[in-house]
């Protein structure tokens, strides 16, 4: 519920969530009844306050009777209680638990109540009270709650006693980090024979605390570092959804992973199919965001084409999506004229591409963006690549030979890039059968993933495409070691050309020792992650500019910083385009505190006042992200209503604007913290 994009489809890849609302559904019978017959059924009902919907439905299947009554049924007993808590809480910060004891009949008069908390939640203060009641009637106890540093599910336990009745509440709540994984490594090439010890410093909240070996029979691609960002990426257009799940069409067949992974992986790429598919239009294009108006160009034939991968690797696709899209990019790839300020002579050779990937070629419009003149290096490359998969092989090469990367001119609306550019160049090189050309170009591609460097989702996930069929071509050799660790040896041997393992840390210092038992070098790199506690994030501003306030109902300025409970309010963050460039694909994520919950306008009559001009809003429990375009020097504001709902303080993170692909545009404030007061 709280990782936005859409992501919350991808429940397979993701961490177990708090299960806040138990669905009350008890289902009886069949019972046969002859006529005038009464019976009684006694349900015994789960912890549960509210009432519930009775229904009945009778059946003579003889004469073609049928029928059906319901009623709503109060579910009560003579003492109830009722706790109140936020959808999620974050290290560090302190929650007043609003805990409402029910006296239902007169026989009550005392009761005591009592909280009991999982280890990552303290009881600050007494953990039980007391409460006089001289007839049926509500009372509010108030219990105050720390959060440890230790982040997962937490349960708090209310139970309510008096005399002979008891009463029991429990209630699930996420303990949760809001700052991103950050990762560091290490590389170290051992030669055939040799010993190297490497270490490791655990940095972050204790709990978060991972490390990651990854050893490779050629030059490492950082392929768990880097499909890490991908999944974790916060953002979830088409383009995104797919990039997420590309790469892990190959992971088993070039990385040695353990079973959970493969599982894991697989489970992943069948909800972005899903997901995918939900983005498909009536005329078979693909829209850039759910339920959009209009197809994207470059989103359509890159999500299509992982969709036929996915197929070729034994996916199911939905029933109608590959003949919808076929239909599609043929009449658009008809329809072509260039158009050389936009670049889309590299849109159509993708497109041509896809089709002769798909089995359907296009030759007339292949032919065609051949003889067009002046078509750009890209355009050339993925042309070459459309007509090596339909067997042209002279055509493919003629085309190939005239490609120059180096002359490189990006196209923002096609995400690119150079490293991009060069794994589509590297499949062309691998469908041509050029061994010698293909390793200089995946050893230069290699150093780019392995690098420091930031990458886009794209780029990112075509880089890695494009080395793992690399490695299925060449990577033959495996990889055979033995590690030690904490004194005990491990020996890891696979055919595949690259293994990974997740391995066992302790909080502050941890090391391993590696020999190499293959007859090649190998490659290792150990990944060391953490998530950094709350508060340590850094203010930052490239070429755009981020700023927050607050206002009341009467458009004053207030602070948040002690802000009274039920209080409604109006978060406006304003983005300055400090660039003389116009900025597409804009994403703009706001984090809310635990205390603070979104008021959703956009079906009331107050939606005017939180209208905001944007290509995209995703609006979940804890954050909103809003995706939009800037021109050269303008600045944009974006109101958001809020109630400070829950007493207790808490830490609200910053506000980040940023290009989603292009990290040479990014602004981030930091957080601050705030008390809400009852």
């Amino acid at each position: 519920v709280f990782s936005i994009g859409g992501d919350a489809a991808l429940g397979g890849a993701k961490a177990k969530k708090a299960n806040r609302f138990k669905p009350v559904v008890r289902f009886i019978g069949p019972f046969e009844m002859s006529a005038g017959q009464s019976k009684t059924h006694t349900i015994k009902m789960p912890n549960y306050v509210g009432s519930v919907r009775a229904m009945v439905v009778a059946a003579n299947a003889e004469t073609g009777a049928y029928g059906s009554v319901e009623k709503t049924v109060p579910v009560k007993t003579p003492l109830m209680v009722l706790a109140s808590l936020p959808r999620k809480i974050t290290p560090g910060e302190k929650v007043v638990l609003p805990v409402t004891v029910f006296a239902m009949k007169s026989s009550v008069k005392n009761a005591s109540v009592e909280v009991k908390a999982t280890p990552n939640i303290s009881i600050i203060g007494p953990s039980r009270q007391n409460v006089t009641f001289t007839n049926p009637d509500e009372k509010m106890v108030y219990f105050n709650l720390g959060v440890t540093k230790a982040t997962g599910i937490g349960k708090i336990t209310v139970t309510a006693k008096s005399g002979n009745e008891v009463s029991r509440y429990e209630v699930e709540i996420d303990v949760m980090n809001p700052n991103p994984v950050t990762q560091t490594f290490q590389d170290i090439i051992i030669g055939p024979n040799q010993t190297k010890a490497l270490s490791w410093q655990t940095f972050g909240e204790n709990a978060s605390a991972k490390a990651t070996l990854e050893v490779s029979s050629f030059p490492t691609i950082d392929l768990n570092r880097r499909l890490d960002y991908l999944i974790q990426y916060p953002h979830g257009c088409v383009e995104q959804t797919t990039s997420a799940a590309f790469p892990q069409l190959y992971l088993s067949d070039v990385m040695d992973i353990e079973p959970a992974r493969q599982q894991q992986s697989q489970r992943y790429i069948k909800a972005a199919i899903q997901r995918i598919g939900g983005f498909q239009q009536s005329n078979g294009g693909i829209s850039y965001w759910p339920g959009g108006a209009y197809a994207d160009d470059w989103g359509t034939t890159y999500a299509g084409h992982f969709m036929i991968e996915a197929e070729k690797k034994g996916y199911v696709i939905p029933i109608g999506f590959k003949q919808k899209w076929i239909n599609f990019q043929k009449k658009a790839s008809g329809q072509w004229r260039l158009e050389k300020e936009s670049g889309n002579d590299q849109a159509q050779a993708y497109r041509l591409y896809s089709l002769a990937l798909a089995g359907s070629p296009d030759l007339a419009s292949m032919n065609r963006l051949r003889e067009t003149a002046a078509i750009s290096n890209e355009a050339k490359l993925r042309l070459a690549a459309a007509y090596a998969l339909v067997k042209q092989t002279d055509a493919a090469r003629a085309l190939f030979a005239k490609s120059n990367l180096d002359t490189y001119e990006p196209h923002y609306y096609y995400y690119g890039s150079m490293e991009r550019n060069r794994a589509m160049e590297l499949e062309t090189l691998l469908l041509l059968s050029q061994q010698k050309q293909a390793f200089q170009t995946a050893v230069k591609l290699a150093k780019e993933l392995s690098s420091n460097k930031w990458m886009s989702t794209q780029t990112t996930a075509f880089g890695l495409y494009a080395m793992s069929k690399f490695a299925q071509a060449n990577g033959k050799g495996g990889v055979q070691v033995n590690m030690t660790q904490a004194g005990k040896m491990t020996g890891l041997t696979s055919k595949k050309a690259i293994l990974s393992r997740k391995l066992g840390v302790v909080n502050g210092k941890n090391g391993i020792s590696l020999k190499n038992k293959s007859n090649g070098s190998i490659y290792v790199r150990i990944v060391n992650s953490g998530i950094l506690p709350v508060g340590q994030e850094l203010s930052e501003q490239r070429n755009l500019r981020v700023a927050s306030t607050f206002k009341d109902a009467k458009g004053q300025v207030i602070s948040v910083s002690k802000i009274r409970q039920g209080t409604e309010f109006t978060a406006e963050v304003s983005v300055t385009n400090e660039s003389r460039e116009f900025l597409s694909n804009m994403a703009l994520t706001q984090i809310l505190p635990s205390g603070f919950e979104i008021v959703n306008t956009r079906y009331t009559d107050y939606g005017d006042a939180t209208d905001n001009n944007v290509d995209y809003i995703d609006i979940r429990d804890d954050r909103a992200n809003y995706y939009f375009w800037m021109k050269p020097g303008e600045t944009r504001v974006f109101k958001m209503k809020l109630n400070a709902s829950y007493p207790g303080l808490y830490y609200m993170p910053g506000v980040q604007c940023e290009a989603m692909y292009d990290n040479s545009y990014l602004a981030r404030n930091t957080g601050q913290w705030v008390e809400v007061l009852r």
